[in-house]
């Protein structure tokens, strides 16, 4: 029989059965309460309990654009987050505004173009950038750019002809702002194109409320790029709570991204909730989870933040853990002996291109539980019990919290440089090998394409004629290249369009939005310089005899982008035009990267750094919160790979085409298993050896949900040894099947795929 949970919240909710066993054998299960994320959004959060106002003029030349804002009690977070708070976390500048206002069920034609105030703030310019194709229209074909122009530039003719050439021929009226007229007489509709164009492709999307985006408010925060989900499958029971008479405790499973999730109370006012096994009940009832203590962020506060803002509210944040990822901190608050219960919440933080301040942004009420109540707790790292935390001064009965201190009265909150610092210093952000990403993903987008989504090159062959396809998009990459041809593959109609491409075809600018939108470009872009960098950094350079790093590896992976991985370092071969070589490519995104010729670039430059290193060594040894891997994936079978992620020739049918995982050849029915922890979302159990189009030429198989966004896939299992079923909770190395040859394959293999929202990505970023 199941317990049910006696816990309460705001919030739609979820039940997670967790399977167990009582002292006699039997079996039974206990009823976890969870968030239900697909029926969250932000305006549905709960509202926040204290006003406040944040004052950061001084970091508007680190930042790039100015985060002060206040907030009031009684606001949902859609009302003082901002787009750039929730880009580490959420990656919202990878929505399409059509797919917002689709998930939101909004008729276009009834909302006023005046809601959207983000495109009251573009330019023409900025307006033909933003969204596809718009300066092909005619201007009379854009009502509001036309109202514009009739009030602005009176005289000039411009109704038949497009807005391309009328912005050519009269330049100054590119910096023209729709913002400059009424634009509540006009519907969202009425500019064509809007909704296909990505919200991070306006100017100053990052300074956009959420509310502000018509329909994003509503999105569920399961619908995001990178949607919120649970970290890790740990539940634990709550077995005591202690209010803040308590001292010195330190078998913590709380604190920061910054100090990890271990951080000792050694000092008053250690209230906090004491925890379990599930399976355990009862002070005389002993496990290998007993007595874990997760301390409450009202009493006791840590180091957090990073980059420039780390300094934000003296570089402290309440005590507190992030089971769901970064996007906001679940805290312990209030643990009362009186009723056996204790309160939870949740605190924001702000966000730049330069770093994220500590999560003070609070309190927004979670979930109340009551003793003996089953708790997620997320993945639990290694306890490394070195650090301590500080006491707030919080006095009970609510008078006071961690956000109290300088907040609650909505004064400003100055945002000076953590003790200690005393002169600017480059801070990293995006960081791979040291290589800020979105520097140099601008520095290689503006040499070949001036960083248009929509180029499309000329066909060019390789490798001796082997590999032969066109550059596309922003980054121009070849159709060939693996990351790529993942993502168009996995489109309807997407092979045939890779086929297409290999034979000389050059498509149209809707055919390369169709098979390879700007969301996809984006990813791939990311997924691909990631690979090359770490790659790249265990290989030796030949000129210095050392391993790349620095400036010569960020030429070296430009090197790689431009002619391939196996391309010579530092050689003479050259594009189709012969007006750049491998050689001169490298030294011109270094010095693009280097010069700060975008705001992206420049903006790598920070005002304070942590306060000491300590803090950033402890940084960089914990775990990456709300990052897409909560710990180490194993192999999921032993043999030798015999099939890498790429283009290669499918055994069965001869054909040449984009291969989406790995192959690990082995014995028939020798153990498969999970790669990782996680819960069975399909299963596929009744494929038998021969029928090459059971299960989607998969045959037998089984995908199992990690939890944001990430998936893997186990194919060609044996006919009868599939082990589990939709809904099992898994650990990692648990056997879930054996190896095969059900499905497209000749001989006994395991096809392995790891994929990001959907995509397939080469699993060998995952260590395999």
């Amino acid at each position: 029989m199941a317990r049910t949970p006696a816990d309460t919240t705001e919030m739609p909710t979820k039940i997670l059965e967790i399977p167990g066993m009582d002292r006699q054998g039997n079996p039974t299960s206990v009823n976890a309460l969870l968030p239900d994320w697909t029926q969250i959004s932000f305006s549905q959060m709960p509202p926040i309990s204290q006003s406040g106002s944040l004052s950061a003029g001084e970091y508007k030349q680190a930042v790039g654009y100015d985060l002060s804002r206040s907030w009031t009690a009684g606001q949902t977070p859609d009302q003082y987050i901002m787009l750039g708070d929730i880009s580490p976390a959420l990656q919202p500048e990878l929505l399409s505004f059509g797919f917002v206002t689709q998930q939101a069920g909004l008729n276009l034609d009834s909302v006023a173009l005046s809601a959207f105030t983000l495109v009251a703030k573009q330019s023409l310019n900025q307006l033909v950038q933003a969204i596809p194709l718009l300066g092909q229209f005619k201007v009379a074909e854009i009502a509001p750019v036309a109202g514009l122009l009739a009030t602005k530039a009176a005289g000039i003719d411009v109704a038949d002809r497009t807005l391309e050439l009328v912005l050519s021929s009269n330049p100054q009226l590119g910096q023209l702002k729709l913002g400059e007229i009424d634009l509540s007489q006009y519907s969202i509709s009425s500019i064509p194109n809007l909704s296909s164009a990505q919200l991070g492709a306006f100017s100053d999307w990052q300074t956009t409320l959420i509310k502000d985006v018509p329909g994003l408010n509503a999105l569920p925060l399961s619908s995001f790029p990178n949607p919120i989900a649970e970290l890790g499958n740990l539940v634990m029971r709550i077995d005591a709570v202690y209010g803040p008479a308590e001292r010195r405790r330190t078998k913590t499973i709380s604190g920061s991204d910054v100090q990890g999730f271990s951080v000792n109370c050694q000092e008053n006012d250690c209230a906090y909730i004491e925890l379990d096994d599930l399976e355990n009940s009862g002070r005389n009832a002993r496990g290998s989870l007993e007595g874990k203590q997760w301390i409450s962020g009202k009493y006791q506060e840590v180091e957090g933040g990073s980059g420039c803002l780390k300094g934000v509210n003296g570089g402290k944040e309440p005590t507190g853990r992030l089971p769901f990822g970064s996007a906001f901190k679940v805290v312990v608050m209030e643990p009362d002996e009186r009723t056996d219960t204790v309160d939870t919440a949740l605190f924001f933080r702000f966000c730049s291109p330069c770093g994220c301040s500590p999560y003070f942004i609070g309190p927004v009420p979670f979930f109340t539980y009551r003793v003996n109540s089953p708790i997620f707790v997320g993945a639990l790292g290694s306890s490394s019990g070195g650090s301590s935390s500080v006491p707030t001064a919080a006095v009970r009965d609510g008078v006071s919290s961690p956000v109290t201190k300088g907040v609650t009265t909505a004064a400003n909150i100055n945002v000076p440089c953590p003790p200690g610092s005393t002169a600017p210093a480059p801070v990293s952000v995006g960081n791979v090998q040291g290589v800020n990403v979105p520097a140099l993903s601008e520095a290689i987008a503006n040499i070949e394409s001036s960083g248009s989504y929509e180029t499309v090159g000329v066909h060019v062959c390789a490798d001796g004629g082997n590999n032969c396809g066109v550059p596309l998009g922003k980054y121009q990459f070849m159709s060939y290249n693996e990351y790529a041809a993942s993502s168009i593959s996995s489109k309807p109609e997407g092979e045939q369009f890779l086929a297409k491409l290999q034979g000389g075809y050059q498509p149209t600018q809707a055919e390369l939005f169709q098979f390879f939108p700007p969301a996809d470009q984006e990813t791939v872009f990311a997924q691909s310089i990631a690979s090359k960098l770490n790659a790249t950094s265990q290989e030796k350079d030949p000129t210095t005899g050392s391993l790349f790093s620095g400036d010569r590896l960020i030429e070296r992976v430009a090197q790689k982008h431009f002619g391939g991985d196996y391309s010579k370092v530092d050689g003479g071969a050259t594009d189709t035009f012969g007006r750049l070589t491998l050689l001169s490519y490298g030294q011109d995104v270094l010095k693009r990267y280097r010069g700060g010729s975008t705001t992206v670039a420049g903006s790598n430059t920070a005002a304070c750094v942590p306060t000491s290193s300590a803090a950033q060594s402890s940084n960089s040894a914990s775990a990456t919160p709300g990052g897409q891997s909560t710990g180490q994936y194993i192999k999921p079978a032993n043999g030798p790979v015999t099939s890498r992620f790429g283009m290669r020739t499918r055994p069965v049918s001869g054909v040449r085409k984009t291969y989406s995982g790995i192959a690990i050849a082995g014995s028939m029915g020798s153990p498969v298993k999970a790669v990782g922890g996680g819960v069975v979302k399909t299963a596929v159990s009744n494929c038998q050896e021969g029928l090459q189009n059971c299960g989607g030429g998969y045959g037998n198989w089984i995908e199992i949900e990690h939890g944001n966004g990430r998936t893997t896939r186990y194919a060609h299992l044996r006919e009868g040894s599939v082990k589990v079923k939709v809904g099992d909770r898994i650990s990692q190395g648990q056997v879930i099947g054996g190896l095969g040859s059900t499905g497209t394959t000749a001989d006994p293999s395991l096809h392995f795929e790891t994929r990001i929202n959907g995509t397939a990505v080469n699993p060998s970023q995952e260590g395999i």
